[in-house]
């Protein structure tokens, strides 16, 4: 009859640290309260000297066919050249559940991307099949550029 206290106790242990685990995931859906610029100033550091330029949110809307004007912010930047692919996308929204869209746009524009580089700009093409297309929550990530896991490591701190 002694041990009956113990197993109670156990009971009551495990269903704590369950209901802790089950706490921390719906606290913790990965989004970020930062602003946009928080979450984009590092990334934007790590990018090499003249690597890219900043683009309008109205050039943004003409790359990805996006109404940027519904996020909480949003930082493009891409090559000015239209013989380099590197672009930089970084999205913060006010509902997570409208990363979906996003990403299938992003995913949209480089298949495009790549059946228009594919015949002849085959270093070009390398880039955008290595694309970095990352949701976190309500931040959506994409990048086409030789060091663009390096400014993935960047967004990921900044998160």
């Amino acid at each position: 009859m002694r041990q009956k206290p113990y197993i109670i106790g156990e009971v009551l242990c495990v269903a704590a640290l369950i209901g802790f685990i089950v706490w921390l995931c719906i606290t913790r859906s990965g989004g970020t309260q930062k602003s946009i610029e928080e979450v984009s100033g590092p990334v934007v550091q790590a990018m090499e000297t003249e690597q890219m330029s900043k683009q309008s949110n109205a050039d943004a809307f003409k790359a990805f066919g996006i109404d940027f004007s519904t996020t909480e912010g949003t930082v493009y930047y891409a090559n000015d050249s239209v013989m380099d692919v590197s672009e930089l996308l970084i999205v913060k929204l006010g509902d997570e559940n409208d990363a979906q869209a996003i990403k299938t746009a992003i995913e949209n524009r480089v298949t495009d991307q790549q059946n228009l580089y594919k015949n002849y700009a085959p270093d070009q093409y390398a880039l955008l099949q290595d694309a970095i297309i990352e949701t976190s929550g309500n931040t959506v990530f994409y990048c086409t550029a030789k060091n663009a896991n390096e400014l993935y490591e960047a967004y990921k701190k900044a998160l």
